[in-house]
């Protein structure tokens, strides 16, 4: 479309179509490209307006030569220097044109910009129309580029938006210059820039009053504004008074409460955008400033928290656990957000670890992110781990490795006492007997930073120890389950969460902060100790993103026997579950994933019943069944409310043989050997629960309860036979030693 632009002008009403307001202080080196980029452009009754805010180089006989030269169309005003707001407000009472454009003097635009945009607000009698832009660095062979899109939802584009109706939009990137203003409007309004001294901020209470009071706003889905990020005197790299921006939204609010009209819409967006302006200035000022501005913020917060106009509905869940931080403890704050330099703190729990943790120690050492810590945690080892672990950390040349010793207490507990002494912006949690890609920790972070995400996670390949094979886990994470975009919310998942993610959390990255405001920490169980943790760490994020790369190796067949570990502390699955149930109670957010946390409920369960040793399957069985089901909300659903086949077919076993047998796991586990019955229940059992109709179900059904009713005989028979007991005391060796070979 651009190709195509010829030179217009408006002529329907005698005044210029835009004027182009240009405040000007110190930019000698970059002035003349801004000046010829308005010059160029293809909309030729173009005013431009420039204000010297009392410059002391060369920019006042810049714009001198260039208002000779272009006369018909070029203004300069000088003033002493009183401040941007100051200038812009003196340029835009000069101005006539029938929208109102903005161009620092440190940047360009591109040819057909005006002209494109004033014929957008023309044909669509729009109050604002704003356009792409770029940000660049450098020249020539050395120039970068970043492209930023107006507008964060591409399906907005073209459309005639209300901010009021969609207040969203406010979270859209926020400046004055890549778009035009209609002149009426901000006239009709009195609209004007907040005259305060300097060069900063003052743009955000102009935002502010444009977008509260437009009725008819645009994006434009192209790139017209090249905004310059090297300019060293440029006001985002000032390192003036921390409290600029405070007293912008001072006066913001105060604007906003005098319009009531306004205030009921718009109340919660002002604490929003205040809090994203306090980020971005803790981000820029100097670093002496920042301890100090953290406590004038939280004292600006408390107070805005007070009067009713920070709103905790307006904000993300991530966005507003660093709010209720800053007001709760801002040196704690601002130790953090110092401490963020270190990008990823790698928290390692090892129990015995050998042979495997050089190998993975020596993948850790290998990775090409740089800024990033490692705390070993020694769960109370005893082979040779401990020793291993002093030396990888006295051979650091970063002096990166942190070592901390317990007694041994489990995973859980020592991925705590991890995590209490991190200092990263991320954690990882990583598995001592794993393999690392080179990358994994850099990859990761660049995505998770990249998104804003608050937690990432990356796909993963499981390592056969005894054949050195490798295969993609691909039940990991159910990419094709997941939202599309990044990142995505919690919510926004429509699969059941709990089998679209593993909840192990050794595939993950999770921002520090979020894991510090929620309060997570891992159960202190030997076994199932990462599911609570992973879970609600999922479930209550606003930003997850996924790294659709495969970057870690899980060791498998390591020697270590899960039934070993869940037969120790059978009831772990149960105590996980609780606890993951009381945080999406507590959290508000149960009632809509009810029927997910059941269906995983079972899941869970039935996955370790079968991982159980076998004489310890009878126990955990009848307590799950009498007690467990009951607790969880299993026992009271239909079968249909399940939606896992093979796991809906085995609790319609266990409900049939609860009623109609002994109430023995044998019951189960006679019926789940014997093929021909256990393929015959599952066809009828899946029937029922798919809500099929079938006319033969209940023929058949009778058939096999007939049929399990002679084998429950027989079993009881067997049992309580004098044969069956002097077997059972002859075999038990064999059947101990059989057992250990089959694990």
């Amino acid at each position: 479309m651009t190709d195509n632009f010829t030179p217009t002008a408006n002529t329907d009403s005698g005044r210029p179509s835009v004027s182009v307001l240009v405040p000007t202080f110190n930019v000698e080196q970059y002035l003349e490209a801004a000046l010829d980029s308005l010059i160029h452009q293809t909309l030729t009754d173009l005013e431009i307006i420039c204000v010297d805010d009392g410059s002391t180089d060369s920019s006042p006989e810049i714009l001198a030569r260039y208002a000779q030269e272009h006369s018909d169309r070029l203004k300069v005003i000088t003033q002493a220097n009183a401040g941007y707001g100051v200038a812009m407000n003196v340029a835009l009472r000069h101005a006539t044109g029938e929208y109102i454009g903005i161009l620092e003097p440190d940047d360009v635009v591109r040819p057909t910009m005006f002209e494109t945009l004033w014929r957008a607000g023309r044909e669509h009698d729009l109050d604002i129309v704003k356009a792409d832009y770029l940000r660049f660095r450098g020249v020539g062979e050395h120039r970068t580029e970043v492209i930023v899109p107006s507008a964060s939802n591409p399906a907005v584009y073209g459309q005639v938006l209300d901010p009021a109706q969609q207040v969203g939009i406010f979270r859209y990137p926020m400046n004055t210059w890549c778009g035009i203003y209609r002149r009426e409007f901000l006239v009709e309004n009195d609209i004007w820039h907040h005259e305060t001294p300097g060069a900063s901020y003052q743009d955000n209470g102009f935002f502010f009053q444009t977008m509260c009071q437009a009725r008819r706003v645009m994006y434009v889905n192209e790139i017209f504004y090249e905004n310059r990020r090297d300019n060293p005197n440029s006001s985002v790299k000032s390192t003036g008074k921390a409290d600029v921006a405070l007293q912008e939204y001072d006066w913001i609010r105060e604007w906003l409460l005098e319009r009531p009209e306004l205030a009921e819409a718009f109340t919660g967006v002002y604490g929003l955008k205040r809090w994203h302006n306090i980020d971005f200035t803790m981000n820029r000022l100097a670093p002496d400033l920042r301890r100090e501005f953290c406590r004038m913020v939280s004292d600006v917060l408390k107070r805005d928290l007070e009067r009713g106009v920070l709103i905790q509905s307006a904000f993300g869940v991530g966005e507003w656990n660093r709010v209720q931080w800053i007001m709760r403890d801002p040196d704690e704050y601002y130790y953090q957000h110092e401490a963020s330099r270190v990008k990823v703190s790698v928290v390692m729990p090892v129990y015995n670890g050998m042979p495997h943790l050089k190998a993975c120690l020596a993948s850790l050492k290998a990775q090409s992110l740089r800024n990033f810590e490692v705390i070993l945690v020694d769960d109370g080892s005893t082979d040779e781990s401990l020793e291993v672990l002093r030396d990888f950390a006295e051979s650091d040349p970063l002096d990166r490795v942190i070592l901390l010793t317990q007694e041994h207490q489990g995973a859980g507990a020592a991925r705590n006492l991890g995590l209490d002494h991190a200092q990263g912006e991320y954690v990882a949690f990583l598995d001592a007997d794993d393999v690392f890609d080179k990358g994994m920790l850099g990859r990761a972070y660049g995505k998770a930073k990249a998104d804003q995400a608050a937690v990432c996670v990356f796909r993963s390949r499981n390592l056969d120890s005894a054949t050195g094979r490798t295969s993609p886990i691909a039940h990991a994470v159910k990419i094709n389950q997941l939202p599309k975009h990044r990142p995505f919310s919690s919510t926004a998942i429509t699969h059941n969460p709990f089998f679209s993610f593993v909840g192990w959390p050794w595939d993950k990255l999770f921002l520090r902060t979020y894991l510090q405001n929620t309060g997570l920490r891992f159960q202190p169980l030997t076994s199932t100790n990462d599911a609570y943790f992973v879970y609600s760490a999922l479930l209550l994020c606003d930003r997850i993103t996924i790294l659709d790369e495969e970057l870690i190796s899980h060791r498998r067949n390591v020697g270590t026997s899960i039934s070993n570990s869940t037969s120790k502390s059978p009831d772990n699955a149960h105590l996980a579950l609780l606890a993951i149930r009381d945080q999406l109670v507590r959290s508000g957010i149960y009632p809509p994933l009810e029927r997910k946390f059941v269906n995983y409920a079972l899941h869970l369960l039935l996955w370790h019943l079968n991982n159980l040793p076998t004489d310890a399957r009878e126990d955990f069985y009848k307590t799950l069944v009498t007690d467990w089901f009951p607790e969880l909300g299993v026992s009271e659903q239909p079968l249909d409310f399940f939606t896992q086949p093979k796991e809906r077919a085995i609790l319609g076993m266990i409900r049939y043989t609860q009623e109609h047998g002994t109430g023995s796991y044998w019951d189960l586990a006679f019926l789940d050997t014997d093929t021909e019955h256990r393929a015959e229940l599952k066809r009828v059992y899946s029937a029922l629960g798919n809500g099929a109709v079938d006319p033969d179900v209940d023929q058949r059904v009778r058939r096999l309860e007939r049929e399990v009713a002679l084998e429950q005989r027989r079993i009881v028979q067997i049992r309580t036979s004098e044969t069956w007991r002097v077997g059972q005391a002859v075999t038990v060796v064999p059947r101990l030693i059989a057992d250990f070979f089959k694990r």
